[in-house]
């Protein structure tokens, strides 16, 4: 059986696919951190979508440094699921000294 070659477009090199419901967002750790105060960011944090994952981050609260994750944020409250632990601590906004994006 003979195959007939048909004139399709052929890429040559690498090909991408991009899906639009798959979108990269590139966060350069410099320009969160000096762009937005700590307060800010939580509050970006905070309004993250459910189904969008979240960024470990690391806390400074009352000189001690916390590497997890933002939960969710109430009123003057944080919770904060620590990066190995399964259960949520609450930390209070006035304590929070800076927050900083280290993979996302």
């Amino acid at each position: 059986m003979d195959m007939k070659k048909v004139g399709l477009p052929c890429a040559v090199g690498k090909q991408t696919r991009h899906n639009p419901l798959k979108r990269h967002i590139d966060l350069n750790e410099k320009n969160i951190s000096t762009s937005f105060t700590a307060e800010e960011l939580v509050e970006l944090l905070s309004r993250l979508p459910a189904f969008a994952p979240k960024p470990v981050c690391k806390f400074i609260i009352n000189d001690r440094t916390l590497f997890g994750k933002l939960e969710q944020k109430k009123e003057s409250s944080l919770f904060i699921r620590h990066k190995f632990g399964k259960k949520v601590v609450q930390y209070q906004m006035e304590q929070l000294q800076s927050v900083d994006i280290l993979k996302y």
